[in-house]
């Protein structure tokens, strides 16, 4: 069961990696708490090592933000040189730099008000701006806003770890007759997508181009109600090829491809 792969200790999820082929391997990384610290950029050591990894493993990005947004943490070689960039949820697909398909969505009235209830009516009393900010078929909410300093969106995170209030709006607004799914993006913000256009649509687009690819997701928010999981969940098809792994930060996904690399390169050798 998912649910089980993702409550394994890492020492049982780096034990599955190592025993991972190599060679039929295609990875796909969720970005911000993945690859780079929230809203940051990509650390420097962890790009140069990223570079190198890419030139051997099919990699895939795939991400809440923007593809512009993405431009402003992860340097542009390694966007044009990932196989693919998923931004928005999947909603936006890029190749090489060049877009090769954006799909939007005119959200509902009823949908602005509650997002605008939501803010107004928190609890948490800290307002920076950018509340509510329309992507390719995506909402952003944030009740801090998404002018918060890094000092803001800490204290913020740390406060919604003990209210659940972005929990809460989520599971409000997926027990809604809205055909609308939400989910918790980030340290401070809630996605929400019309149903169905959440990060899982990158998994057939990957296949179309991997048919027989052992695909290995990479998120920090594959919990149920983060915006990881319905990807997660879709890779758990049955089939037994695909895995989820859950990490902490960066510094955990460079762990888990320092394992793959080594098992290439013997493998390559």
């Amino acid at each position: 069961m998912f649910m089980v792969v993702i409550q394994l200790r890492p020492l049982i999820l780096i034990q599955k990696l190592r025993k991972e082929n190599p060679m039929t391997l295609v990875c796909i990384f969720d970005v911000d708490g993945t690859l780079t610290p929230a809203r940051q950029a990509m650390d420097t050591k962890f790009a140069k090592f990223f570079r190198e990894f890419i030139t051997h493993v099919p990699t895939y990005l795939i991400s809440g933000s923007d593809y512009l947004k993405l431009e402003e943490q992860v340097p542009q070689d390694i966007l044009q040189n990932c196989n693919g960039v998923f931004g928005s949820s999947g909603s936006q697909y890029f190749q090489g730099g060049k877009e090769v398909f954006s799909k939007d969505h005119k959200f509902k009235f009823l949908l602005h008000m509650l997002c605008e209830d939501f803010v107004d009516l928190s609890e948490y009393k800290i307002r920076r701006g950018n509340h509510i900010e329309k992507r390719p078929g995506m909402l952003n909410v944030s009740v801090v806003g998404r002018n918060a300093t890094l000092a803001d969106r800490k204290h913020y995170s740390q406060w919604d770890k003990l209210s659940n209030e972005r929990k809460k709006f989520v599971d409000a607004i997926n027990q809604s007759r809205l055909p609308y799914e939400a989910s918790a993006g980030g340290e401070i913000s809630v996605d929400i997508v019309p149903n169905g256009w959440n990060k899982s649509t990158a998994m057939p687009e990957v296949l179309r181009q991997h048919p027989n690819a052992n695909m290995l997701f990479f998120g920090d928010k594959i919990c149920e109600g983060g915006n990881d999981f319905p990807l997660a969940e879709a890779l758990e098809d049955g089939s037994g090829k695909h895995r989820a792994y859950p990490v902490a930060d960066y510094t955990d996904t460079w762990q888990y491809l320092s394992i793959i690399s080594e098992k290439y390169n013997k493998v390559a050798a």
